[in-house]
């Protein structure tokens, strides 16, 4: 790929440059330019107004007998955005600004006018200076007093700042004077609080009796700054702390821990009453269908064993309680009406199920996967694909065929009439049976024969088609509802 931005051109050994001819461009040639309005102005023609800054594809050209000192002068010609008329403007070099020339007026603008007053008047008055010098002794001194009234007030204004300044400083000297005294005297009293504190901590503290004997031990005690709490071995006396190093340097006897059977095969044993509980508190949190499921298990074999340990534990323990109370005579019907409670429980409890992260619900409308199924629906859909293709080359075949014998029957139709009109002017002794001969009637038997044949096939072979199609729709559906 060749480069971008070339720097480097080739020139062939035999260039001559005197050999180019030179092009000469024509006198007060038009640049197209692209440029913005220099301000805003409004259309003479459709009273559009453009705002300053709308850029436009300008043509520029050099205005002929007009420059300032030597400054060129160019004019611009741009079009109405509304109606396409031509406005066109030039460069100012004296007011370093543009001018409206044609098809446009400027808007008005204050601070221009403004300036070109300001301008005028000061050239009225470099006129008036150049010829009358009394008038320029006059202006000079008016200048002058006019300077040294500015001077007198600048020195005022600084006089009253300096003023200001000095005040300022004196009362946040007084100020700062104050607040030092104040922090002294309240360092003063804080420091006299902490030396009352430690007076009356050293004479709180003063002797600490060391066991039962008549030593007496003096203990300094320091406070620190910080809040750190010391540690709860350092506040016990000393025959404490003895005590407890010697209870730590005793080695307790190790129990050592009974081996099971079960254990050992990996067999986990649940006591009777936990379990009990893990049940009841299974069946109050499946007592409501809550938004997020509070049942998890792994496979449907696991629920239905939880069910079955359910009904067991339960029947057990309405057996016990039958037995305790007495009411054998009634053991039968309490213990369909507690399995039938259960049971209902359970059956409520199934929408907070939740079976290998499914839902219990939607687990149920789920068939298992079957591979001979699977590959029966691949070969149906095969088969459908097949059949397509088949009805797409049959469309693509017999219209033309239909086509052809049509246009085959017509022409011979429309060369028979023609000789027919052809015999009657001519009064050709030619008999018309010996002209038809056979072979028109016979392309007309075959024609018809494909025909009907035609359509017999098709009123066949419909039906069957259409029973296929119906077929393949409902194996794709079930298709699309078992894949995962």
């Amino acid at each position: 790929m060749s480069e971008r931005k070339v720097l480097n051109k080739y020139f062939p050994p035999d260039f001559d440059p005197d050999l180019i001819p030179r092009r000469k461009q024509p006198k007060n040639s038009q640049q197209v330019v692209r440029l913005m309005a220099p301000f805003s102005m409004r259309c003479n023609t459709c009273g559009e107004y453009i705002y300053k800054g709308k850029k436009f594809n300008a043509r520029k050209e050099t205005v002929d007998g007009e420059d300032y000192y030597g400054i060129k002068i160019f004019r611009f010609y741009i079009k109405c955005t509304l109606c396409s008329a031509e406005i066109t403007f030039k460069t100012d070099p004296k007011n370093t600004d543009y001018a409206a020339e044609h098809g446009a007026s400027r808007n008005f603008e204050p601070w221009r006018e403004e300036r070109i007053i300001e301008e005028e008047d000061r050239l009225a008055k470099l006129e008036e200076e150049e010829n009358n010098p009394m008038k320029v002794l006059e202006n000079r001194t008016i200048d002058s007093k006019r300077e040294m009234d500015i001077l007198d007030a600048l020195q005022d204004i600084r006089a009253r700042n300096a003023r200001n300044e000095r005040v300022g400083q004196t009362v946040d000297l007084r100020e700062r004077i104050s607040r030092e005294e104040i922090e002294h005297e309240e360092d003063i009293e804080r420091k006299r609080l902490e030396d009352e504190d430690e007076k009356q901590i050293k004479a709180v503290f003063a002797t600490v009796n060391n066991g039962g004997g008549s030593t007496q031990e003096y203990i300094t005690v320091k406070r620190k700054a910080n809040e750190e709490e010391p540690a709860l071995h350092s506040l016990l006396p000393e025959s404490t702390r003895a005590l407890i190093g010697t209870q730590k340097g005793v080695a307790h006897p190790t129990k050592k821990l009974k081996t099971d059977s079960k254990a050992s095969l990996g067999i986990k044993v649940v006591r009777r009453k936990q379990f009990v509980q893990y049940l009841v508190l299974t069946l109050v949190a499946m007592d409501a269908r809550e938004e997020i499921p509070r049942i998890s298990i792994e496979d449907l074999p696991s629920w239905q064993r939880l069910q079955n340990g359910i009904d067991r534990i339960v029947s057990q323990r309405v057996d016990d309680e039958i037995r305790q109370a007495g009411a054998d005579s009634e053991k039968e019907q309490i213990r369909a009406h507690v399995l039938q409670y259960i049971n209902q429980t359970l059956t409520h409890a199934q929408p907070n199920l939740r079976i290998n992260g499914q839902p219990y619900e939607d687990l149920e409308d789920t068939e298992p996967f079957d591979e001979v199924l699977d590959r029966q629906i691949w070969s149906l859909a095969d088969t459908r694909m097949q059949w397509f293709k088949r009805i797409a080359e049959t469309r693509r075949k017999i219209p033309p065929d239909l086509a052809a014998a049509l246009a085959a029957a017509l022409e011979e139709n429309h060369t028979f009439e023609t000789s027919a009109i052809l015999d009657s002017t001519t009064e050709d002794p030619t008999r018309f049976d010996d002209w038809v001969g056979v072979r028109p009637i016979e392309s007309y038997k075959d024609l018809v024969q494909c025909l009907s044949a035609l359509g017999h096939e098709l009123d066949q072979t419909l039906p069957d088609q259409l029973k296929r199609t119906q077929e393949t729709r409902a194996v794709t559906a079930d298709v699309k509802t078992h894949k995962p």
